[in-house]
């Protein structure tokens, strides 16, 4: 049986600009990861603690 061919979706405009840039920031920096969400998650349970 053969398998559908699915469409793949183009970005365009804004969306490929900025898409494009974060491609270019992460290869440049292939070691690093974000972990704002992460440190933003921690610091509002401390918060709601009161421990900070």
């Amino acid at each position: 049986m053969a398998t559908a061919i699915r469409a793949i979706p183009t970005l365009y405009g804004e969306t490929a600009k900025s898409f494009e840039s974060e491609a270019v920031r992460t290869e440049q920096n292939p070691g690093t990861q974000d972990y704002r969400r992460e440190a933003k998650v921690v610091a509002n349970y401390l918060r709601t603690n009161n421990t900070l």
